[in-house]
Parts: C-alpha cells; sequence; structure tokens
C-alpha cells in the first residue's frame, strides 16, 4: 500500500527530475519483494564509483533503456520495435536463456545493442559467495555462453535482485567488470504482476519511467519472466516517441559510461 500511495502521488507530480549528486535510486522502492535497499544501491555506488554505477556521471539528456532476464519469447518482438524506433538497448542476460535462444543472442548484437551479463539462472548471488560459487557458477559460466554464441565475454554485470556483497565488487573491478544497477526501476514486474489487463499494467510502467527519468538515467526493465513482457513493450513502444519529445537521445550503458563493452581476450601464455 505503502508502495502505491507514492505511485499515486507520483503521478500528480508535474516535472521532470534533474540529474543529482550522489548518484541513487530515483523511483520508489516495493517493500517486501526481496529486491536490494536503496540504502544498499547508494552505499556501494559511492564506495565503490569505480566499478559500480547507478546512472551515467553528467547531466547530458541520454537515457539507457536496460532489459534483463531474457532473451525469452517475448525478445523478438522488442527487438522488432527497437529497430522500427531506431533505438540501441542493453540487455543483460542470463547463461540459461542464452543457451536456449542463441539465435535471438546473435540477433540483438547484430542489430547493434549491447550485451550483458546477469548471472546463470538468477539466483541472489551475495547468498553464493564460499568458495567462489557466485563466480563459477554463475558469472563465469554465463561469460562462457556469450563466449560460445558470439565470440567474446561482456564486460558488464548486473546483479539479480541487485545484491553483490562488497568483497564480491571488488573481485569484479579486480576481473575488469564493472556492476551496473539501475537510478530508475520501472517495477515492471510488479505492475504486470499486480494487473491482469496488459493496458493497465502498460499504463502504470510508462507513468514510472515519465515520472523519474532524469539526464543519464539508467532505467530497469525486463524481456522475459512473469506472466509474460507484453505490458513491458507496450509501454516501452510508447515511451519512446514522448521521451525523444522531452530531448532524451537513446544509448546504451557502455557509451553512457565512456566503458568498453567487451572484455579484452585473454592472450595465451608464450610457450617457450
Amino acid at each position: 500500500m505503502k508502495y502505491i500511495s507514492m505511485m499515486m502521488g507520483a503521478l500528480l507530480t508535474v516535472g521532470t527530475a534533474q540529474a543529482q549528486t550522489p548518484p541513487r535510486l530515483r523511483t520508489p522502492f516495493v517493500e517486501n519483494w526481496g529486491q536490494v535497499p536503496p540504502a544498499v544501491l547508494d552505499r556501494q555506488a559511492k564506495e565503490f564509483a569505480d566499478t559500480y554505477f547507478l546512472e551515467g556521471l553528467g547531466e547530458r539528456k541520454e537515457i539507457a533503456f536496460t532489459f534483463d532476464d531474457g532473451p525469452s519469447l517475448d525478445t523478438p518482438a522488442l527487438l522488432d520495435l527497437l529497430k522500427k524506433e531506431n533505438v540501441k538497448a542493453t540487455f543483460f542476460w542470463q547463461g540459461s536463456q542464452i543457451e536456449q535462444f542463441p539465435d535471438t543472442v546473435r540477433r540483438a548484437l547484430a542489430e547493434g545493442h549491447t550485451l550483458a551479463n546477469h548471472s546463470y539462472n538468477h539466483p541472489d548471488l551475495s547468498k553464493l559467495e564460499e568458495n567462489g560459487v557466485w563466480w563459477k557458477d554463475q558469472i563465469e559460466r554465463t561469460q562462457q555462453a556469450y563466449q560460445k554464441v558470439v565470440g567474446f565475454q561482456p564486460s558488464m554485470m548486473r546483479p539479480p535482485y541487485g545484491f553483490l556483497n562488497d568483497s564480491q565488487i571488488k573481485s569484479l573491478r579486480d576481473k575488469g567488470m564493472k556492476a551496473i544497477l539501475w537510478s530508475v526501476d520501472s517495477a515492471d514486474w510488479f505492475h504486470t504482476y499486480q494487473n491482469k489487463m496488459d493496458e493497465l499494467a502498460s499504463n502504470a510502467i510508462e507513468n514510472v519511467i515519465k515520472q523519474y527519468i532524469h539526464p543519464e538515467a539508467i532505467v530497469l526493465m525486463h524481456d522475459s519472466g512473469g506472466r509474460g513482457r507484453k505490458p513491458t513493450i507496450m509501454a516501452t513502444s510508447r515511451l519512446i516517441p514522448v521521451l525523444r519529445k522531452q530531448g532524451y537521445q537513446f544509448t546504451t550503458v557502455d557509451k553512457l559510461l565512456n566503458i568498453p563493452a567487451k572484455l579484452a581476450p585473454v592472450k595465451p601464455t608464450p610457450t617457450l
């Protein structure tokens, strides 16, 4: 109820949020649904500013749409929309889904989207730290899935539910990877669950993003999971022209942050 009240109040507010420092989650937090608390996001973004990102570093009117959990049977329709609108997005995908839909992965790459790591099968990584299981069974396994399908390994990852221990962030930094979180959570998973009618769910998703969008935002959405992602695609189709009219341009996370999208290949050790 608290979340819904906050959202109703937000929809009555006119105007667009402006970029602020330090980076922070701008949207209302859906409590008691297993998501990383905003205070943790804020602290880790401050303490690991070179590795852990919630948004861009400036106030350019550029935004990055990101989609988690796929690829899935819904992803081709999303790719069709993005191609039609000439919008490039960033996909944080699971290794298990990459293995199931390799042609969709190759299509997304060919159409100019950025690919990134979202674990192998979506656990809370912070609970898998012992003996490096979180890395070997989740991140590295997904990196290898990408290597097999597209011939490279992404430089960026997003932890499921947003949970990473500080030591895991340090490990990512040591491996040359970046943790990408978000400043605008569309809560599309929540609204799709709460609203069984696609139009109502898509309206709610659209309104959250319109209310809280800001310069150099990283926007969290999903292209897999739940009862399907048609509401997210519907909302995205309406958001693109609205945000363009406000002067926003769409970019990928790597370009927003000016970081490589791919890890440099490991050179084999020469033999004597």
